[in-house]
């Protein structure tokens, strides 16, 4: 069923977005290619199409100008303003404008979509159903502007993959994770989605974070956060401990002393640095896109997520079960990974007996799934993990286990380990 008031719901978002904020706006809206003609509504076709002419000719874009652009046009000037002013006091922030766009351009595609089942529906009282299905198919291609728009030759593509294969050759290998065993193999590529799974308290998240801070800290390359189980505030916190080598909990008790806090902001001036963005917002599929194409336009390269099994559902998954909803989170984040060419870490939660938690559409998705495990001989003086590959796209599986040891919110490998039990023992 279709409802108008969502329809003009959007429409006044966008419009609302572009006058509080045209160039962030503009931006937004550059991946979904949106054009006068998916407005229902008179009023913001042209207004939109009268900031978008502003724009291309360098000029401000403001209620004003638009207004004035309109002047000439026949259009009832009070009628404009009106909408315009409506817009802006309904759209509550500008930050949101790809989110509003994707649902324009969804909902001008269903409207499209179902124009041409009509015809073929009504053409069937009167035409032989062969012909009506010839000239069904024929109108489904031509509802795609441009069918091989997004794809490449055979050959683009093998000159890509030898330019892969020289790029490594020469020394310039994709994201190194700072973990010697995981980098071996040219470390992670854009359009991998790698999984990192395991129970409560196993590290999967503590293996992430240590990843992506080696990513931004120590290579400097742009990346996301994006968290479903602490706040931005919360996330910054831990990590400058860890970084500065204090304690959260001794901060957090207030019982930190000068020589913490002065380690603190040794490591704060060098973390603020980090190119790194952060959100706990960004909590459905939907939103989750939207953030993610505009961190991947800022040039973020590594995406992590924390974790996949807390992302929500969007509005049409909500009378879906929990599998389909968790299978279209993990189908999104791997779309997102291939279209954008963005690498991605994926914390996912597991079931008692080891298999991914709800849907198994995650293994299937995984370029590569590494798994946690908390063994039983892990105690205080052994804080030993292991790291078991239950996956690698190319290449064989490992028989055995990689032990790893958890010291603050650091995972050493044996070497590190035996090293820091040695300087422990001086």
């Amino acid at each position: 069923m279709k409802n108008p008031d969502i329809e003009d719901d959007i429409e006044l978002s966008i419009i609302g977005s572009l006058m509080l904020d045209p160039r962030h706006a503009a931006d937004e809206m550059a991946d979904f290619s949106i054009s006068e003609d998916m407005f229902q509504t008179e009023a913001a076709r042209l207004i939109f199409g009268a900031a978008r002419a502003l724009a291309a000719e360098k000029k401000p874009v403001d209620p004003i100008t638009v207004r004035d652009r309109l002047r000439s046009s026949k259009t009832d000037g009070r009628g404009i303003s009106a909408y315009i002013m409506d817009a802006i006091d309904r759209t509550p922030t500008a930050a949101h404008t790809a989110y509003y766009a994707q649902l324009l351009r969804q909902r001008h595609a269903a409207r499209r979509l179902r124009a041409i089942l009509r015809d073929a529906d009504h053409s069937l009282d009167d035409q032989p159903a062969d012909m009506v299905q010839a000239s069904l198919i024929r109108a489904l291609e031509k509802n795609d502007a441009d069918p091989i728009r997004d794809g490449i030759t055979f050959k683009e593509a093998t000159d890509r993959a030898v330019d892969t294969f020289k790029r490594i050759a020469s020394g310039d290998p994709g994201i190194m994770t700072g973990m010697p065993f995981l980098d071996s193999a040219g470390g992670i590529q854009p359009g991998e989605m790698i999984v990192i799974s395991g129970k409560a308290g196993s590290c999967k998240t503590t293996l992430a974070k240590q990843i992506l801070s080696h990513v931004c800290g120590a290579s400097g390359i742009p990346s996301a956060l994006l968290t479903f189980e602490m706040t931005e505030e919360q996330i910054a916190a831990q990590t400058l401990t860890d970084q500065s080598g204090t304690s959260y909990r001794k901060f957090m008790a207030g019982a930190a002393d000068k020589a913490d806090w002065d380690a603190l902001f040794v490591a704060k001036a060098k973390a603020e640095k980090w190119p790194l963005f952060i959100t706990g917002k960004a909590r459905t599929p939907s939103r989750l896109s939207a953030y993610v194409r505009k961190v991947v336009r800022a040039g973020a390269r590594l995406i992590v997520l924390d974790y996949l099994q807390a992302c929500q559902p969007d509005p049409n998954m909500l009378k879906a079960n929990i599998e389909q909803q968790v299978t279209y989170a993990s189908n999104t984040i791997r779309d997102l990974a291939v279209t954008l060419g963005v690498s991605f870490i994926v914390v996912s939660t597991e079931s008692r007996e080891g298999d991914l938690r709800y849907s198994d559409a995650i293994r299937y998705d995984a370029w590569k799934w590494f798994r946690m495990i908390q063994p039983e001989e892990n105690n205080e003086d052994n804080p030993v993990y292991h790291l078991e590959v239950r996956k690698l796209r190319f290449g064989i599986l490992p028989r055995s286990v990689r032990p790893l040891y958890r010291v603050g919110q650091r995972l050493l490998t044996d070497a590190e380990w035996a090293e820091h039990c040695a300087r422990r023992r001086r």
